[in-house]
Formats: C-alpha cells, structure tokens, sequence
C-alpha cells in the first residue's frame, strides 16, 4: 500500500473517529474519491458511502450531509 493511501486512511480513520466515537467505525471499501464505513452499534453493523476530497496541501474533505446508507 502506497504511503499516500496510508496517510489518506489515517486520515478518515481519525474524521470517523471524531464524528462516530460510540459506534466502532472502521473503512470497508476506499476509492479514489469515496469511501464506504462500517459503523457497529449492539452488535448491528450499518453501512454508508461518501465522498472525500484531499487538496493539494493534505486537508482531508468529507462530504458526511450526502452519506448514503449501502450494502456490502
């Protein structure tokens, strides 16, 4: 794995963090442009997609209003 890919996923690794910290939040699937998360709460796993931007200088963007529930 590239070391941009790693820095991309610490990246929204750490955004999942802060935006889910109850829910266990791991990267099921990442692309050039979007990402699918996995989010556990009881023991209930739930799926999302959304976009991502990274700019020139390294700042992470993520789209969370448009997230859209997905199946994996």
């Amino acid at each position: 794995m590239s070391g941009r890919i790693q820095n991309i996923m610490k990246l929204i690794s750490d955004e999942l963090l802060n935006q889910y910290p109850d829910q266990k939040p791991k990267i099921a699937a990442l692309t050039d442009n979007s990402f699918t998360y996995e989010l556990e709460k009881h023991g209930n796993f739930t799926y999302y997609m959304v976009s991502y931007s990274v700019s020139p200088s390294g700042t992470l963007s993520i789209d969370w209003d448009n997230a859209e529930l997905t199946v994996i």
